[in-house]
């Protein structure tokens, strides 16, 4: 089965950044906010919730039980982020 999902940055406050995300068949129903430079500087721990790190907003459609497909989206804007130190515009992730 395929497991493929799409998003894209809303927009920036301060260290703070909002994104829209979903299914790729769907249009970025799901919203959650990352404050990624809180993360990095150690102000948020690297032990810290999840749920805690990656603050859903509001669930897209399929991801209304758990919020692992923000998760995902969370981890290919946290690789870009450390590299370059700014937020991705947008992405998918697909398997």
């Amino acid at each position: 089965m395929a497991f493929c999902i799409d998003f894209k940055l809303l927009r920036t406050n301060g260290t703070k950044a909002l994104y829209m995300y979903g299914d790729c068949s769907e249009n970025f129903e799901g919203l959650f906010e990352l404050d990624l430079e809180k993360l990095l500087s150690g102000e948020t721990s690297f032990n810290t919730d999840m749920k805690e790190v990656v603050k859903v907003i509001k669930p897209c459609i399929s991801d209304t039980e758990s919020q692992h497909k923000a998760n995902r989206a969370f981890s290919k804007i946290y690789k870009h982020y450390k590299e370059t130190k700014e937020y991705l515009l947008e992405g998918g992730y697909y398997a």
